[in-house]
């Protein structure tokens, strides 16, 4: 019989390892990308057409696509799951609701499958998830430890995609579920969205104004990325969220303030769903939710507030992400 491939563990958080992230062009994986690198570890990318895409010379690409029953991760010891077609960019037709479905669950079960093959004992598997997960939750402070929400899209999107990670927990891997909250970042997502029509001074409340944001900067989300793979204990839903929350007004009153222009023009909830539909829900849901697990496991956030996130993405200089991880070892080194 041919021998088995094993993954290792990464003894030590000053020790390299190797990382596969699948969903490396994206938003998110772009900037773990270079997180990773900067804290001296390898990365595997696993994208479609390697071609197509213009990573730093070390990182290593691969071919691979979400419909490919074993995802090829040998080597790696650990597997971050980032896949998922933009939830916004189209209206949620029953075949778009099941194309978003499918992306995931495809691209998971790819996943676990690939680590299945190597042999997952020792190995990490970070799965993306949302927040959403917990449903409507008004002005209910939850945690990890929500339950299910019972309706939306959202809620049943983000169960199935946890049942399908969950499946890697039989081949003796570490698994930790990143339920993602609103990532802000200048490279795309809301915050390039919501740009234009702040800077013209049109921007406004969206909805009746009195429903939470969970939102978090891309470099803290990154960052906290880092932190599950070094911290050993967490296991588990995760939630990648800033720990203050704001609710819709005072997100558009501190759009506005930064960029110092007024707030005009609220948008209500009919008209909402005049033009987004059932998409509304993304931002008429209430989620205010508070990341327990990073807190209690030590996790420093650097853009705690949405105004010096804000203040951060739209100045002329944001910090880049390998000064603040570079930051991170340094504290490390000397606790």
């Amino acid at each position: 019989m041919p021998k088995k491939e094993t993954m290792t563990t990464r003894p030590r958080a000053d020790e390299s390892r190797t990382v596969a992230i699948a969903g490396a062009n994206g938003m998110v994986g772009q900037r773990l990308v270079e997180a990773l690198q900067a804290s001296g570890d390898r990365v595997i990318a696993l994208v479609r057409q390697p071609s197509a895409h213009h990573f730093p010379s070390a990182v290593e690409t691969r071919r691979w696509q979400a419909s490919d029953p074993v995802a090829p991760v040998d080597g790696a010891d650990a597997v971050v799951n980032l896949v998922g077609d933009p939830i916004f960019a189209k209206a949620w037709s029953p075949a778009r609701k099941q194309e978003l479905t499918q992306t995931r669950l495809l691209a998971t079960r790819s996943l676990v499958e690939g680590i299945r093959k190597i042999g997952g004992e020792g190995c990490t598997f970070i799965s993306s998830t949302a927040v959403e997960y917990a449903g409507d939750t008004g002005d209910r402070l939850v945690d990890e430890k929500a339950a299910h929400g019972t309706g939306g899209f959202l809620a049943e999107l983000a169960q199935v995609w946890e049942a399908e990670a969950q499946r890697v927990c039989e081949t003796g891997a570490r698994l930790v579920l990143l339920r993602q909250s609103l990532v802000l970042g200048r490279e795309g997502g809301t915050l390039a969205a919501l740009l234009p029509v702040y800077r013209s001074g049109f921007g406004g409340t969206l909805g009746p104004g009195g429903q939470w944001f969970s939102w978090i900067h891309i470099n803290d989300a990154a960052r906290l990325i880092l932190h599950a793979l070094d911290q050993e204990t967490i296991t588990g839903p995760f939630i990648s969220a800033s720990p203050n929350p704001v609710t819709s007004r005072e997100f558009a009153k501190i759009f506005a303030h930064t960029l110092h222009r007024p707030r005009l023009l609220p948008m209500s909830r009919g008209m909402m769903k005049l033009m987004w539909g059932e998409r509304a829900d993304l931002f008429l849901d209430s989620h205010r939710t508070v990341p327990q697990v990073a807190i209690s496991t030590g996790f420093q956030f650097r853009f705690p507030t949405l105004s010096e996130a804000l203040s951060d993405l739209l100045g002329p200089h944001p910090i880049p992400i390998a000064q603040l991880v570079q930051s991170d070892h340094e504290g490390s080194l000397n606790q």
